[in-house]
């Protein structure tokens, strides 16, 4: 299955920088984007092999296709290509409905991966209480495993902070990212597909966002084992992962067969991938460090699933 994630996010809060981010520096990933328009990304030109009026090629092995001849036939014309991108990226419009948008994730060859919204940190609360268009951010939030908090340097210290409060109140489910000019690292956008040590990044938590700048450092846990384990036992582990763990992914052969695991925000995936060859298990946790407490995990899967693979 190709994992499938969509970004959203209401007119100027920075999708267009993220995704052109994400093109020109996919770190290995042959990734496929579908975009409403591509001179509003602006992708350098040196990065393009071949394109046409709703193809574009990059030499990094990433694809662009254009929506403007209909979403089906733009989705259907990336994953016909050879060979079929890693990831597929959704550019939503600035009133999309996000929701409807993610479903497509749980078609037949494709898997939800996530589903990113960027805010404009400074004006996110004022929009929201727009006549006009408040209903459609608030949706927007709703529907939101991540939310980028972008243009962090246009709010002082104490308004992190009230934002802070305010999208855990809004949007309780998701994962808060704070950033500027969009940054948000690859691994955390599209899941766990590289190495995650030494990467530097932001921080924010709902309790206090004065570490906002701080740019401490991806963590990461694995586990594995070559013996088979319950589909129960896999979901009572997930409901007990700490708020620390930013994402998870994993594949296990269960009694069930065998089952991909991905965590994000409060999204938890158990999805039976019976098209591929797997044994044993791996899981891929990240985090954030000082936050991060791999010993804890290490312990949690001892408690929910060591013990049901050694019986």
């Amino acid at each position: 299955m190709t994992p499938y994630t969509v970004i959203g996010g209401y007119l100027g809060a920075g999708k267009t920088t993220l995704i052109r981010h994400l093109v020109e520096h996919p770190k290995g990933q042959r990734l496929g984007l579908l975009i409403n328009d591509f001179g509003a990304i602006n992708i350098d030109a040196a990065l393009i092999s071949n394109a046409n009026h709703n193809t574009v090629e990059l030499t990094n092995g990433c694809i662009c296709c254009s929506l403007s001849d209909g979403f089906d036939e733009a989705l259907s014309t990336l994953l016909d290509f050879n060979p079929r991108p890693d990831h597929v990226l959704v550019e939503a419009s600035g009133v999309a409905d996000v929701r409807t948008l993610a479903q497509y994730g749980h078609h037949p060859g494709l898997s939800l991966s996530g589903v990113i919204v960027v805010i404009d940190s400074e004006a996110i609360r004022q929009q929201a209480e727009d006549r006009y268009v408040g209903n459609t951010v608030l949706r927007h939030l709703l529907a939101a495993d991540l939310i980028l908090a972008n243009k962090q340097d246009l709010i002082s210290e104490q308004e992190r902070r009230d934002l802070g409060l305010w999208l855990s109140e809004k949007s309780p489910q998701s994962l808060i990212w704070p950033a500027r000019q969009a940054a948000l690292p690859i691994e955390i956008a599209l899941g766990i597909e590289s190495s995650a040590h030494g990467q530097s990044i932001p921080h924010l938590d709902h309790a206090s966002s004065t570490q906002a700048f701080s740019h401490p450092t991806f963590a990461r846990w694995v586990w594995q084992t070559p013996y088979a384990i319950t589909r129960q036992a896999m979901e009572r582990f997930l409901e007990h992962l700490p708020s620390s763990v930013i994402r998870l992914k994993g594949l296990i052969d269960s009694d069930q067969g065998i089952l991909e695991v991905q965590v994000v925000g409060a999204r938890r995936t158990l999805r039976k991938r019976s098209e591929i060859q797997h044994e044993g298990q791996q899981l891929v946790a990240i985090g954030l460090n000082p936050h991060f407490d791999a010993e804890s995990l290490e312990q949690l899967a001892n408690d929910w699933l060591a013990s049901i693979t050694q019986a």
